[in-house]
Protein backbone atom coordinates (compact mmCIF):
# COMPACT_ATOMS: atom_id res chain seq x y z
CA UNK A 1 0.00 0.00 0.00
CA UNK A 2 1.38 3.41 -0.99
CA UNK A 3 0.29 6.55 0.81
CA UNK A 4 0.79 9.94 -0.67
CA UNK A 5 1.92 12.64 1.72
CA UNK A 6 -0.85 14.77 0.36
CA UNK A 7 -3.50 12.45 1.72
CA UNK A 8 -2.39 13.03 5.39
CA UNK A 9 -3.40 16.19 7.21
CA UNK A 10 -0.48 18.02 8.84
CA UNK A 11 -2.71 19.70 11.45
CA UNK A 12 -5.55 18.10 13.36
CA UNK A 13 -8.55 19.65 14.98
CA UNK A 14 -8.82 19.37 18.73
CA UNK A 15 -9.81 15.88 19.94
CA UNK A 16 -10.35 14.69 16.36
CA UNK A 17 -8.27 11.86 14.92
CA UNK A 18 -6.79 12.50 11.45
CA UNK A 19 -8.94 11.13 8.62
CA UNK A 20 -7.62 8.91 5.87
CA UNK A 21 -9.24 8.45 2.48
CA UNK A 22 -11.75 5.60 2.74
CA UNK A 23 -10.61 4.14 -0.56
CA UNK A 24 -7.32 3.18 1.14
CA UNK A 25 -9.20 0.95 3.55
CA UNK A 26 -7.59 2.46 6.71
CA UNK A 27 -9.97 3.71 9.38
CA UNK A 28 -9.41 5.54 12.64
CA UNK A 29 -10.13 2.27 14.47
CA UNK A 30 -7.33 0.65 12.51
CA UNK A 31 -4.94 3.39 13.60
CA UNK A 32 -5.92 2.89 17.26
CA UNK A 33 -5.40 -0.87 16.96
CA UNK A 34 -1.96 -0.41 15.41
CA UNK A 35 -1.04 2.04 18.18
CA UNK A 36 -2.19 -0.41 20.84
CA UNK A 37 -0.17 -3.25 19.33
CA UNK A 38 2.90 -1.04 19.12
CA UNK A 39 2.47 -0.08 22.79
CA UNK A 40 2.27 -3.76 23.76
CA UNK A 41 5.42 -4.40 21.77
CA UNK A 42 7.26 -1.61 23.62
CA UNK A 43 6.09 -2.84 27.01
CA UNK A 44 7.33 -6.34 26.27
CA UNK A 45 10.72 -4.97 25.25
CA UNK A 46 10.88 -2.86 28.40
CA UNK A 47 9.96 -5.88 30.50
CA UNK A 48 12.80 -7.80 28.91
CA UNK A 49 15.28 -4.98 29.56
CA UNK A 50 14.08 -4.70 33.17
CA UNK A 51 14.57 -8.44 33.68
CA UNK A 52 18.12 -8.18 32.34
CA UNK A 53 18.94 -5.25 34.64
CA UNK A 54 17.53 -7.01 37.69
CA UNK A 55 19.54 -10.12 36.88
CA UNK A 56 22.74 -8.10 36.62
CA UNK A 57 22.06 -6.36 39.91
CA UNK A 58 21.43 -9.67 41.63
CA UNK A 59 24.61 -11.22 40.29
CA UNK A 60 27.58 -10.87 42.70
CA UNK A 61 30.46 -8.82 41.43
CA UNK A 62 33.79 -10.44 40.75
CA UNK A 63 35.16 -9.02 44.02
CA UNK A 64 32.20 -10.47 45.91
CA UNK A 65 32.66 -13.89 44.36
CA UNK A 66 36.31 -14.12 45.43
CA UNK A 67 36.39 -15.41 49.04
CA UNK A 68 38.32 -13.25 51.52
CA UNK A 69 41.21 -15.04 53.21
CA UNK A 70 40.58 -13.53 56.64
CA UNK A 71 43.42 -15.42 58.32
CA UNK A 72 45.98 -13.62 56.17
CA UNK A 73 44.71 -10.21 57.28
CA UNK A 74 47.31 -8.67 59.64
CA UNK A 75 44.51 -7.72 62.05
CA UNK A 76 43.06 -11.22 62.31
CA UNK A 77 45.00 -12.65 65.26
CA UNK A 78 44.80 -9.50 67.38
CA UNK A 79 41.04 -9.06 66.86
CA UNK A 80 40.42 -12.75 67.54
CA UNK A 81 42.45 -12.49 70.75
CA UNK A 82 40.38 -9.56 71.97
CA UNK A 83 37.08 -11.18 71.04
CA UNK A 84 37.71 -14.76 72.10
CA UNK A 85 40.51 -15.21 74.62
CA UNK A 86 39.93 -15.71 78.31
CA UNK A 87 43.29 -14.00 78.81
CA UNK A 88 42.06 -10.68 77.43
CA UNK A 89 39.04 -10.68 79.73
CA UNK A 90 41.14 -11.67 82.71
CA UNK A 91 43.74 -9.03 81.91
CA UNK A 92 41.36 -6.07 81.59
CA UNK A 93 39.41 -7.14 84.68
CA UNK A 94 42.68 -7.45 86.61
CA UNK A 95 43.80 -4.01 85.43
CA UNK A 96 40.58 -2.35 86.54
CA UNK A 97 40.75 -4.06 89.94
CA UNK A 98 44.30 -2.78 90.34
CA UNK A 99 43.15 0.67 89.20
CA UNK A 100 40.52 0.74 91.93
CA UNK A 101 43.15 -0.08 94.55
CA UNK A 102 45.32 2.76 93.27
CA UNK A 103 42.36 5.11 93.23
CA UNK A 104 41.65 4.42 96.90
CA UNK A 105 45.28 5.20 97.76
CA UNK A 106 45.27 8.42 95.74
CA UNK A 107 41.89 9.50 97.09
CA UNK A 108 43.28 9.67 100.62
CA UNK A 109 46.33 11.70 99.62
CA UNK A 110 45.45 15.34 98.76
CA UNK A 111 48.91 15.86 97.22
CA UNK A 112 48.40 13.04 94.73
CA UNK A 113 47.74 13.92 91.08
CA UNK A 114 48.03 11.89 87.88
CA UNK A 115 48.37 14.96 85.65
CA UNK A 116 52.02 15.98 85.18
CA UNK A 117 51.26 19.68 84.66
CA UNK A 118 48.90 19.84 87.63
CA UNK A 119 51.45 18.03 89.78
CA UNK A 120 54.21 20.48 88.87
CA UNK A 121 52.05 23.59 89.39
CA UNK A 122 50.57 22.50 92.73
CA UNK A 123 47.66 24.13 94.56
CA UNK A 124 45.21 21.34 93.76
CA UNK A 125 44.81 19.85 97.26
CA UNK A 126 41.34 21.25 97.86
CA UNK A 127 39.92 20.34 94.47
CA UNK A 128 37.34 17.60 93.98
CA UNK A 129 38.82 14.22 92.95
CA UNK A 130 38.31 13.02 89.40
CA UNK A 131 39.27 10.15 87.11
CA UNK A 132 39.91 10.69 83.39
CA UNK A 133 39.37 7.78 81.01
CA UNK A 134 39.81 7.34 77.29
CA UNK A 135 36.81 5.78 75.51
CA UNK A 136 37.72 3.45 72.64
CA UNK A 137 39.32 0.18 73.74
CA UNK A 138 39.43 1.61 77.29
CA UNK A 139 35.76 1.53 78.22
CA UNK A 140 34.13 0.72 74.85
CA UNK A 141 35.05 -2.40 72.87
CA UNK A 142 34.94 -1.70 69.12
CA UNK A 143 36.26 -5.08 68.00
CA UNK A 144 33.09 -5.85 65.96
CA UNK A 145 33.92 -2.88 63.72
CA UNK A 146 37.38 -4.28 63.04
CA UNK A 147 35.99 -7.79 62.58
CA UNK A 148 33.63 -6.51 59.88
CA UNK A 149 36.47 -4.82 58.06
CA UNK A 150 38.48 -8.02 58.11
CA UNK A 151 35.55 -10.08 56.85
CA UNK A 152 34.88 -7.64 54.00
CA UNK A 153 38.56 -6.95 53.27
CA UNK A 154 38.15 -3.25 54.06
CA UNK A 155 40.48 -0.74 55.66
CA UNK A 156 39.59 1.84 58.27
CA UNK A 157 37.92 4.95 56.90
CA UNK A 158 36.50 7.98 58.68
CA UNK A 159 33.14 7.33 57.01
CA UNK A 160 32.84 3.71 58.13
CA UNK A 161 34.06 4.58 61.63
CA UNK A 162 31.48 7.35 61.95
CA UNK A 163 28.75 4.96 60.80
CA UNK A 164 29.88 2.40 63.39
CA UNK A 165 29.82 5.00 66.19
CA UNK A 166 26.32 6.04 65.16
CA UNK A 167 25.12 2.45 65.53
CA UNK A 168 25.79 2.79 69.29
CA UNK A 169 26.60 -0.93 69.51
CA UNK A 170 30.07 -1.00 71.05
CA UNK A 171 30.28 -3.30 74.06
CA UNK A 172 31.99 -2.68 77.41
CA UNK A 173 35.62 -3.54 78.03
CA UNK A 174 35.51 -6.22 80.77
CA UNK A 175 35.81 -4.65 84.22
CA UNK A 176 35.24 -1.08 83.07
CA UNK A 177 31.61 -0.56 84.10
CA UNK A 178 32.19 -1.96 87.59
CA UNK A 179 35.27 0.21 88.09
CA UNK A 180 33.63 3.45 86.99
CA UNK A 181 30.57 2.84 89.15
CA UNK A 182 32.71 2.03 92.18
CA UNK A 183 34.86 5.14 91.74
CA UNK A 184 31.82 7.37 91.32
CA UNK A 185 30.35 5.79 94.44
CA UNK A 186 33.33 7.06 96.42
CA UNK A 187 32.67 10.63 95.32
CA UNK A 188 34.91 11.08 92.29
CA UNK A 189 33.83 12.84 89.10
CA UNK A 190 34.21 10.78 85.92
CA UNK A 191 35.47 12.41 82.71
CA UNK A 192 35.78 10.72 79.32
CA UNK A 193 38.40 12.34 77.09
CA UNK A 194 38.17 10.82 73.62
CA UNK A 195 39.45 11.51 70.13
CA UNK A 196 36.05 10.74 68.71
CA UNK A 197 34.82 13.81 66.84
CA UNK A 198 31.97 16.11 67.81
CA UNK A 199 29.67 14.67 65.14
CA UNK A 200 29.41 11.36 67.03
CA UNK A 201 29.29 12.88 70.49
CA UNK A 202 25.60 12.20 71.09
CA UNK A 203 25.89 8.66 69.77
CA UNK A 204 28.81 8.05 72.13
CA UNK A 205 26.84 9.39 75.09
CA UNK A 206 23.95 7.09 74.18
CA UNK A 207 26.24 4.08 73.86
CA UNK A 208 27.87 4.70 77.24
CA UNK A 209 24.53 5.16 78.98
CA UNK A 210 23.06 2.00 77.41
CA UNK A 211 25.91 -0.02 78.93
CA UNK A 212 25.43 1.45 82.38
CA UNK A 213 28.40 3.83 82.48
CA UNK A 214 27.70 6.88 84.64
CA UNK A 215 28.28 9.87 82.36
CA UNK A 216 27.25 13.50 82.52
CA UNK A 217 26.73 15.19 79.16
CA UNK A 218 29.38 17.86 79.80
CA UNK A 219 31.88 15.25 81.03
CA UNK A 220 32.34 13.68 77.61
CA UNK A 221 35.11 15.73 75.97
CA UNK A 222 35.37 15.00 72.26
CA UNK A 223 37.97 16.19 69.77
CA UNK A 224 37.64 19.36 67.71
CA UNK A 225 40.99 20.85 66.70
CA UNK A 226 39.32 23.96 65.26
CA UNK A 227 37.92 24.75 68.70
CA UNK A 228 41.17 24.12 70.56
CA UNK A 229 40.47 20.51 71.55
CA UNK A 230 43.40 18.80 69.86
CA UNK A 231 44.21 15.14 69.49
CA UNK A 232 47.00 15.31 72.10
CA UNK A 233 44.31 15.69 74.82
CA UNK A 234 46.40 18.21 76.78
CA UNK A 235 43.89 21.04 76.41
CA UNK A 236 41.00 18.85 77.51
CA UNK A 237 42.85 17.51 80.53
CA UNK A 238 43.64 21.12 81.43
CA UNK A 239 39.90 21.88 81.46
CA UNK A 240 39.33 19.09 83.96
CA UNK A 241 42.27 20.23 86.11
CA UNK A 242 40.81 23.70 86.60
CA UNK A 243 38.35 22.44 89.19
CA UNK A 244 39.45 18.86 89.88
CA UNK A 245 42.38 16.88 91.22
CA UNK A 246 43.04 14.10 88.72
CA UNK A 247 43.60 10.90 90.72
CA UNK A 248 43.98 8.51 87.76
CA UNK A 249 44.49 8.65 84.01
CA UNK A 250 43.40 5.50 82.15
CA UNK A 251 43.79 4.62 78.47
CA UNK A 252 44.95 2.07 75.91
CA UNK A 253 47.46 4.43 74.29
CA UNK A 254 50.25 6.13 76.21
CA UNK A 255 49.28 9.43 74.59
CA UNK A 256 46.11 9.16 76.73
CA UNK A 257 48.38 9.65 79.73
CA UNK A 258 51.22 11.96 78.76
CA UNK A 259 52.68 13.86 75.79
CA UNK A 260 55.53 12.82 73.53
CA UNK A 261 53.99 9.55 72.36
CA UNK A 262 52.78 10.68 68.93
CA UNK A 263 56.31 10.41 67.58
CA UNK A 264 56.59 8.37 64.38
CA UNK A 265 59.75 6.62 65.56
CA UNK A 266 59.36 3.46 67.64
CA UNK A 267 62.69 3.79 69.46
CA UNK A 268 61.98 7.37 70.50
CA UNK A 269 58.49 6.42 71.74
CA UNK A 270 59.96 3.67 73.88
CA UNK A 271 62.62 5.97 75.30
CA UNK A 272 59.98 8.53 76.32
CA UNK A 273 57.91 5.80 77.96
CA UNK A 274 60.98 4.54 79.82
CA UNK A 275 61.55 7.98 81.35
CA UNK A 276 57.93 8.10 82.51
CA UNK A 277 57.85 4.67 84.16
CA UNK A 278 57.58 6.10 87.69
CA UNK A 279 53.88 6.93 87.24
CA UNK A 280 52.91 3.80 85.32
CA UNK A 281 50.82 1.35 87.29
CA UNK A 282 50.21 3.83 90.10
CA UNK A 283 48.61 6.97 88.66
CA UNK A 284 48.64 5.97 85.00
CA UNK A 285 46.80 2.79 84.03
CA UNK A 286 47.30 1.23 80.58
CA UNK A 287 45.01 -1.30 78.92
CA UNK A 288 46.09 -3.65 76.11
CA UNK A 289 45.20 -2.86 72.51
CA UNK A 290 47.01 -5.08 69.99
CA UNK A 291 44.76 -4.00 67.09
CA UNK A 292 45.72 -0.36 66.48
CA UNK A 293 47.28 2.71 68.06
CA UNK A 294 50.20 5.13 67.89
CA UNK A 295 52.60 2.19 68.23
CA UNK A 296 51.40 0.84 64.88
CA UNK A 297 52.00 4.09 63.01
CA UNK A 298 55.54 4.24 64.40
CA UNK A 299 56.56 0.76 63.22
CA UNK A 300 59.44 0.42 60.74
CA UNK A 301 58.54 -1.08 57.36
CA UNK A 302 58.27 -4.81 56.81
CA UNK A 303 60.82 -7.07 58.48
CA UNK A 304 62.60 -4.06 59.94
CA UNK A 305 59.96 -4.14 62.68
CA UNK A 306 61.06 -7.64 63.72
CA UNK A 307 63.66 -7.97 66.47
CA UNK A 308 65.63 -11.18 66.02
CA UNK A 309 68.12 -10.69 68.86
CA UNK A 310 67.02 -11.72 72.33
CA UNK A 311 67.52 -9.52 75.36
CA UNK A 312 66.51 -6.23 73.67
CA UNK A 313 64.07 -4.11 75.67
CA UNK A 314 64.37 -0.81 73.82
CA UNK A 315 62.07 -1.61 70.92
CA UNK A 316 62.84 -0.62 67.36
CA UNK A 317 66.49 -1.41 67.93
CA UNK A 318 68.15 -4.61 66.74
Amino acid sequence: MRLSLGTIRTRTESNVAPKFPLHLGVTSNDIQTIGFLFLVFLLKRMKLYLAIVMTLLATPTLAQQIPVDVENDPRYNSVCWVQNSAEYRALTTQIYRMAFTQFCIGLKDPYWSADEIQLSEGNFEQKKPAVILDVDETVLDNSPYNARNIELNLKYTTESWTAWCQEEKAGPVPGAVEFVRAVEGLGAEIFYVTNRQDDVRQSTLNNLKKLGFPVKDNHLLTKNSKKGRGGDKLSRRALVCKDHRVVLLIGDNLSDLFSGMEDSNTEQRNQVAKRKVRMLGSRWIVLPNPVYGSWERALPDGKEALITKSGSDSGGKK
